[in-house]
């Protein structure tokens, strides 16, 4: 067996080497919803990617560029127009988990707006093979609006507290935007958020339930969402 395999490799040299070439290539089936913050976590999946040790800077394996800003920029690579750090959390075979940009960020127009086309290559750092290419469209980060009340049920005529949490992966929206409290389409009253929060007191609900939701109008850099209904009592 061992004279027919070293047969087979002198014969067909080639063959044995672009096989072993197209097992080390490296390719990305899949990349999560890059948004326009600045520190998001970004998780491309694929296989043959190589391996890396975390780092914060540039390198000759991977670019992530803004193709659609003027100028356009990229962050990662090493080789050509890097304008931008780029930071490297973890980077397996076959997932790479990116931490956002530092560096020179905000500067010259370098930010990520919802609608850019952002296109990401890697290369595997073991073999050079590459690159892998994916692209994508940026969007707003998404957020989750859950609604409570207190107490349920109340008293005719009592004061109700309604508190609205507004999540996202990237942490709550600023402070001082605006949940509005609703019964279908009829606006009871706002909130301001602050720590993710807003708060509506209201003394003025009838006598039965009332459903109430929550809706957050989103802004530049997260999106909307409202929450599932709640039902509030009153006796």
């Amino acid at each position: 067996m061992t004279k027919l395999r070293r047969s087979f490799l002198a014969l067909f040299p080639i063959v044995a080497a672009t096989s072993l070439a197209v097992a080390q290539t490296p390719v990305i089936t899949q990349i999560s919803t890059i948004t326009t913050q600045q520190y998001q976590t970004i998780v491309i999946t694929g296989s043959n990617l190589g391996t890396h040790a975390a780092y914060t800077g540039d390198s000759a394996y991977i670019s992530f560029e803004d193709v659609t800003k003027d100028p356009i920029w990229q962050a990662g690579y090493s080789g050509y127009n890097d304008t931008i750090t780029l930071i490297v959390h973890q980077w397996e075979d076959t997932r790479i988990v990116l931490g956002g940009f530092s560096g020179a960020w905000g500067e010259y127009n370098y930010t990520i707006a919802v609608g850019d086309s952002i296109q990401v290559e890697v290369w595997n750092p073991q073999s050079g093979l590459g690159p892998a290419e994916i692209t994508t469209t940026a969007v707003k980060e998404p957020t989750t609006t859950t609604l409570t009340s207190s107490p349920n049920p109340s008293a005719d005529g009592a004061p109700v507290t309604f508190t609205a949490d507004v999540t996202s992966k990237a942490g709550p929206p600023p402070n001082g935007e605006t949940v509005s409290f609703q019964k279908g389409t009829t606006v009871l009253g706002t909130g301001t958020l602050s720590g993710g929060s807003a708060v509506f007191v209201t003394s003025a609900l009838e006598v039965g339930k009332t459903s109430v939701i929550a809706v957050y109008k989103g802004d530049s850099h997260f999106g909307a969402s409202k929450s599932a209904a709640v039902s509030q009592v009153v006796q």
